[in-house]
This record gives C-alpha cells, sequence and structure tokens, in this order.
C-alpha cells in the first residue's frame, strides 16, 4: 500500500473519474447539438372578415369560434372599417381567445382597410407601409420572429372586385403599385402576399404579373400546377373561397363556393432557402372538404370542420380564411454558464436530485427537484429541444406535471435548471 491508500481505491478513484469525463464528453456533445438548431413554426391565416366595423355586426362569437379553432400566430384581416373597426376585432375578438395576441400599427385609409394581429410572445411587428392605389390601400407589414431574428415582409390586399375587363384592367394597376414596392426589397427577402385578390383565373394579367420573374420582388403560387385556367371550374372544388352562402344576407356575394379570390402567395425564398420556409402540404382553405361547389359552407353536411365551425363560417363572411404553415430554423447561441467546468461541476454535485415520474411515463410525467427551479427543457434522443418552459418559478420539493401526450414514443432527457445550476435525468415515453 503506497501513501496510505490502498491499490483498490486508486483503481476506483481512476474509474470514477473516467466515468466522470465520459459523462461531461457526452453532456457537452449533447448540449452542444441541442444548442446548435432550432425550429418553431408559424400558424399563418388570411381572412376577408367583411366589413367588420365597431359595432362588431352581431359576428363576434363566430368569429371567436373561428379563431379558437385555427389560433393563427399570425392573422391577417381585410375588410375592417376603419380605426374602431380594428381596435373592436382585437379586442372583442382575439383578446378573447388568447391574451398574448396584439395589433400591428393600423393606417385607415379609403374603403376597407387590412389588419394584422400576432402572437407577441413569438412575434415583434416593426412596420406598416402603405402602398397606394387607385381604390383600396396594400399594406406592407414587415416582422420579425423574435426568436431566430428572421424579418419578413406580409402584404394585405383587397383588389377591384367583379369580372370584366375594366375591372381587370384595374386589379393589374393595382398589381403594378406592389410590384414597385416588392421590387425595392433585398432580392433576398422573405415576402407573403396574401387577401382577396379578386381575380378569376390564370390568365388575368394582374395573376401573370405577380408571378413574373422578369424582376426580382416576384411571387409564386403553391397549387398553380393543380389548376385549370379558369377557377370558376368543378375541377378546382378544393382550392376555392367564396361564396359561403346561396341565399342574400348581411352582404357579400352569394351563388355559393364557386370562386378561388382568396390565396397566400410567397417569394421563392420561402421555398428554396433555409432560415423561413413553407411547410409543404399545409395550406388549405378552411372549410372546404371539395363537396362545396355551387353550395353553402354548411350545407351539405361539411366533412373537414365541426357543424359549429361551419356555421361560424357562413354567418362570419361569403368568404373563408386561407391558412398556411411555415417554419423558422435558427441557431441558439451558447449560454456563458455552459461551459466544461460548469457541466463538470454541476455532474459533480451528487446532491442535487431530480426526480421524473412514472418512468417510463404516459401523457403526463410529473417532475419533483430539491433546489429551486427556473424552467425546464426537453431534449429528444437526437438533441433536438422538444418542450421548453422558461422564466417559470419551481420551488424545491413542489411537484410540477407536464403534459406529454404529443411526444413519440421513445427515450427522452429532462433538464431541469435555474441561473447558477442545471440538473438532467432521463425517461422513457410509451
Amino acid at each position: 500500500m503506497e501513501g496510505g491508500i490502498s491499490p483498490r481505491f486508486r483503481i476506483f478513484v481512476h474509474v470514477k473519474k473516467a466515468y466522470l469525463l465520459v459523462l461531461v464528453a457526452i453532456a457537452s456533445v449533447f448540449q452542444a447539438e441541442a444548442q446548435m438548431q432550432a425550429h418553431d413554426t408559424c400558424r399563418f391565416m388570411t381572412y376577408n372578415v367583411l366589413n367588420f366595423d365597431y359595432t362588431g355586426n352581431f359576428k363576434e362569437n363566430y368569429l371567436r369560434t373561428i379563431v379558437s379553432e385555427i389560433h393563427p400566430d399570425i392573422m391577417v384581416v381585410q375588410e375592417l372599417i376603419d380605426d374602431s373597426g380594428a381596435a373592436r376585432f382585437r379586442d372583442s375578438v382575439m383578446l378573447q381567445v388568447d391574451t398574448n395576441y396584439a395589433m400591428a400599427e393600423f393606417i385607415n385609409s379609403y374603403d376597407t382597410d387590412n389588419g394584422l394581429y400576432y402572437r407577441k410572445d413569438k412575434y415583434a411587428f416593426l412596420s406598416n407601409t402603405v402602398v397606394t392605389t387607385e381604390l383600396r390601400d396594400i399594406n406592407q407589414f414587415e416582422m420579425r420572429h423574435i426568436a431566430s431574428g428572421i424579418d419578413f415582409y406580409v402584404y394585405s390586399l383587397h383588389l377591384k372586385a367583379s369580372s370584366g375587363g375594366t375591372n381587370a384592367a384595374q386589379r393589374q394597376r393595382e398589381v403594378d403599385s406592389l410590384r414597385k414596392a416588392t421590387l425595392a426589397l433585398p432580392d433576398t427577402a422573405h415576402i407573403l402576399v396574401c387577401g382577396d385578390f379578386n381575380i378569376y383565373g390564370s390568365y388575368e394579367e394582374a395573376y401573370l404579373h405577380l408571378l413574373d420573374p422578369t424582376d426580382p420582388g416576384y411571387v409564386i403560387d403553391i397549387w398553380q400546377d393543380s389548376l385549370t385556367s379558369t377557377w370558376n371550374n368543378i375541377a378546382n372544388t378544393d382550392y376555392l373561397t367564396q361564396s359561403t352562402r346561396i341565399a342574400a344576407f348581411g352582404g357579400g356575394s352569394t351563388g355559393g363556393m364557386d370562386d378561388r379570390f382568396d390565396m397566400i402567395l410567397m417569394s421563392p425564398s420561402l421555398v428554396d432557402t433555409a432560415g423561413m420556409g413553407y411547410i409543404p402540404g399545409s395550406m388549405y382553405p378552411v372549410g372546404n372538404d371539395g363537396n362545396r361547389f355551387d353550395n353553402e359552407i354548411n350545407d351539405p353536411v361539411n366533412t373537414s370542420v365541426s357543424e359549429e365551425m361551419a356555421d361560424a363560417l357562413y354567418f362570419t363572411s361569403d368568404h373563408i380564411p386561407m391558412f398556411a404553415e411555415f417554419s423558422f430554423s435558427y441557431i441558439i447561441p451558447e449560454e456563458p454558464e455552459d461551459t466544461t467546468d460548469t457541466l463538470i461541476q454541476q455532474i459533480a454535485e451528487t446532491d442535487l436530485l431530480l426526480q421524473l415520474y412514472p418512468n417510463p411515463a404516459g401523457d403526463v410525467i410529473t417532475a419533483t427537484s430539491n433546489f429551486n427551479a427556473e424552467g425546464y427543457i426537453i431534449y429528444g434522443a437526437d438533441g433536438k429541444t422538444v418542450y421548453k418552459m422558461t422564466e417559470k418559478s419551481i420551488p424545491a420539493g413542489i411537484s410540477e406535471k407536464i403534459a406529454i401526450a404529443d411526444l413519440a414514443p421513445g427515450l427522452y432527457v429532462f433538464v431541469s435548471f435555474n441561473g447558477i445550476k442545471r440538473v438532467q435525468s432521463t425517461f422513457l415515453k410509451n
């Protein structure tokens, strides 16, 4: 025995150190992977709400049903009437559904107006710039996804209505004004153009100019190749957005679903570059089940939405909303405290305890720690963040129940932390 230390104890110390180094290496790699790449999804909706004014038009309950069902992160609205209508829509519809909603700067103009409502916990409003046309203004909303810092532009428009050469020519001139605005943006700008286009087919000059790639600032139509040239056609039933009604009431158009007036068009940067991108297959007209041609949205029975939702769409507007999802991919900067020394200290602090039960878990897992936590993160086996709750005080010894029904079966890492401590444990989801 050398220096009073037995060989057996010396071997134990070496093994423990080696094990500690392995833990540190695993934790460092896992943490680096987890922090490197993050993803978020934007639920985006545009809706012509048919002359919504300061009275609410007796349809706020219907609108709350629609917004609650879709729960968009960003909702673009056409046919608001003046500042009072925009404010009432915010207060009596959006904030009644979720207090996280905020209204972008509203600019009153001739005829009806555009508005944008957004989740203020996920997005920041930067500016609202008017694009003047000979009828209704087009609004350019510049927005920022907070977590990624990615900026993008949302154009809300309501082009001249009705068929005929004169009206089509006016729509073309309105699009000319829009294209001058998009041309002024950087070539790599992320652009969404949405609203009520009142365009009848891919032969219209307004539509062709929107998609003309000769100059920067053009947009693409995801469904272009799926449609016949004249959109008022039973072959295009799945893509129609107007009218929800056959009978006339409360203004708006009649005749049943037979027009594709509402669209979400996007710049090529949203389909072929990293950062922000359209999620393929996510776009659809809300409430169109493919059985609506020349029919009302709620008769015959709608197979894509509930009866309550179909009635809400019927009574709210002659249009139905358009919905799509966009993803944000970004790098999360490494936090200063996440160093190797800190990890060694965290692993060595055997007095810290994190209990997870039941384990394996079903739809809910309960976490309890013996220190005051400020949040928690759940990582998948691939190192990607699948659930994150920050700025939530969880006192020592208090159990926190977390719903994990949406997680796929597999192995997960649960991390509980505060400003100076970080403890992790694993659990299995059945």
